[in-house]
This record gives C-alpha cells, structure tokens and sequence, in this order.
C-alpha cells in the first residue's frame, strides 16, 4: 500500500484490470463471439450468393436440338419419308436444372449421378410422358418431356418388376408386361403402381396390345405359342392361335400392335413372318420369310403401326426398321448396324405416337432413337 494514497497497489495493479476484468474474463470470450458471428454472416452469405446463381441459372435447351444437315430416308433426290429426329440416353436427356437447396447442395458437393438407360426393351407414349422399360435395371423410366421431370417405376414393393419386356397404355393406364415373374402390372400415367394381374393360362408373357374399341387387351405369350385376349383388364376371354406354321398359328410371338385400320399385328418371330388380324381375330395378311434379301426377316423383334396403316418391324439381327403396307408389300426399309443417328445395335421395341414419331429400343447402344413419319401430304 502507498503510505501517501492508499489505492494504487490494490485498486490497479492487482485486481481491476490485469489479472480479473480484462486478460483472463472480459477480451478473450468477446473475441471468440465476434469470430463465430462472422463465420455464420459469411456462410449465409455464400448460400445466398449460391441461390442467387442458381436462380439465374441458363434455362435448358431442346431436348432434341435440330439437324443439320437432315438424316432422312430415302436418300436425296427422292422425297424424304423417314426423319431422323435425335436421342435419349436417360434422365441426364431432360436437361433437368437443380433447384433450391439441390442447387446448393450441388454446389458444395458436386452434382448427383443421374439414371441412365441400360437395356431398353420396349416404349410407350402418353403425349409428351415417355415410358421405357429397362431389362437391365429391372424397372421402367418415366420421362416427361414437357414437364422435364423423370422417375424411375420399380412396382409394387413386395412384388417389383423383374423383366420388363413390354409397355402400351391403356384406358389411360401404363401397362407393363413381366417376363420374369408372369405378370402384368398396372399403373397411372403418373407412374404410381396400382395393381398386379396374373392369370393361370398366360405364363411367358411378352407383348401387349389394346384395343380400345372392344376394350380388351392382347396378350402375346411366348410359352404358349398364343395372343391371349384379357376384357377390360380383368379376366381372359379368348385364346388366338397355338404351336404351327398354318395362318393364324405361331411360333413363338415376341411383339404386337394394334391400330384400328389394319387390326392386330403380331411379330411371329421363330416363323420369321408377321401377322395380321381383323377384329374377329381371322387372318387378313401373312407376309415375311426367312432369308436377308428386302423384305425378309431374320429375328423380327417390334412392330408398329403409324396413322396411315403402314407397318412397321424392327428387326435385331438386320439392324433395321423395314416399312410395309397393310398387305405386306414393302414401302421402305432404314437403319444399319452402328451407333451412329440411324444406326442400331439390337433394336428391340418400337412404337408410333398420335404424333407419328416413331420410337425405337436400341438395346445395345443404350438409348431411344426418334424419327417421324413424314406423310405425303405433309
């Protein structure tokens, strides 16, 4: 203590300031609330900067960008028939943009892998909402061109999908053929599963096709070397064909189509022939052989049919699309082996949309390829 003030040693030096108010107490602790107070402004601020780019991120582009020069059959100077028009390989084909906190996240960590095709089987078109079923993921891919979303369908949980083999939509539903567990399962055209249906008679299904004037549904059945018919959806009303080389007989049927002018036409592929039915099931055309001249076939895969009645068979062994008319007389024929626009490697399905695009499985390349009919009057 200073004998002549009485405050020095103890109200500075030893207590208020140097070892209890600022070092140990008051300083370091305001410091640590300040640098943490900074950290979290300057997070906030870099997911705001985040959001801010990816709103202002550059919308997407077409899904099939234009072609040019124009890959068409036949070949100039004949009239163009035939357009090549592009491709879809899977969800990265949409072009889908991340949004929100995905945005962010892509941001920060990278985008996430997206689903693509492995094995394309067969196609069905409900306006611009594409379904592919997949042999490889066991599944079938919903893209919505228009909307630019995609969902993979797997089925009911306790009974997925195994072999999705074939696709058609009917009375507003998607309907899928199951090779490997027998079945057709049944969905909206949202891709939420509704039902599963199974029947004694039909044991390797393969092929499906409506017909929306009788509301029955055709069934080609590999096993059983038969078209079963299925009336609204529910119960087998009638069997069309068995094991032979007779009209009206099969084998081994692997695709059908159904158009209202031409009627039911079925792939018969083991008799390297196609097929055609009228509404009573009797055979109006037969036409096809074996053999690689124009006109043959060698494993006819999918058939199809555009608005004008001409037919359609992809064949997978050829590696081409041939056109005929409702007689059998061939118009056309397109595509080569390769991975090239217009070439295939295993086509498997095709189908026509009111559109008249034309949608080809090529299996082995990974991907659908789109053409369009041109008609004559367009």
């Amino acid at each position: 203590m200073n004998r002549r003030t009485g405050v020095a040693h103890v109200g500075v030096a030893h207590v208020g300031v140097a070892h209890v108010g600022v070092a140990h107490v008051g300083v370091a602790p305001a410091n640590s609330r300040w640098r943490g107070a900074q950290a979290i402004s300057l997070c906030h601020t870099l997911v705001l900067l985040l959001a801010t780019l990816v709103g202002c991120a550059a919308p997407p582009g077409p899904i099939f960008p234009g072609v040019n020069p124009p890959i068409a059959w036949p070949a100039p100077p004949d009239t163009p028939r035939i357009r090549y028009i592009g491709a879809l390989h899977g969800e990265a084909s949409l072009g889908i943009q991340p949004t929100g906190w995905e945005a962010v996240r892509a941001a920060l960590g990278g985008p996430r892998p997206q689903v693509a095709f492995s094995h394309p089987a067969a196609i069905a078109v409900a306006g611009e909402r594409i379904f592919v079923a997949d042999t490889g993921l066991g599944a079938v891919h919903l893209l919505d061109l228009a909307a630019r979303q995609y969902k993979l369908l797997r089925g009911a949980p306790a009974d997925p999908l195994r072999v999705p083999i074939g696709l058609t939509i009917s009375a507003g539903q998607l309907v899928v053929v199951d090779r490997g567990r027998a079945a057709i399962d049944l969905f909206d055209l949202d891709g939420n599963w509704r039902t599963t249906r199974r029947w004694p008679e039909v044991t390797a299904p393969v092929a499906v096709a409506w017909d929306q004037q009788k509301r029955t549904l055709w069934i080609a059945d590999a096993a059983a070397h038969a078209c079963f018919v299925v009336a609204d959806l529910q119960t087998v009303s009638g069997r069309l064909g068995d094991r032979g080389t007779a009209p009206g007989q099969f084998n081994f049927p692997t695709a059908l189509a159904w158009q209202p002018m031409v009627g039911l036409v079925v792939a018969d592929a083991m008799n390297f022939r196609v097929q055609v039915f009228d509404t009573a099931g009797q055979p109006m055309a037969v036409f096809g052989r074996k053999g690689d001249a124009a006109g043959c076939f060698a494993r006819p895969r999918g058939v199809a049919v555009d608005s004008e009645g001409h037919i359609y068979v992809a064949d997978n062994q050829f590696e081409n699309i041939q056109v005929f008319d409702a007689a059998g007389r061939l118009l056309l024929a397109f595509g080569e082996e390769g991975d090239r626009p217009g070439q295939f490697s295993l086509p498997a399905g095709i189908t026509i949309d009111a559109q008249d695009r034309i949608w080809v499985a090529d299996s082995y390349n990974r991907r659908v390829q789109v053409f369009q009919y041109v008609a004559e009057k367009g």
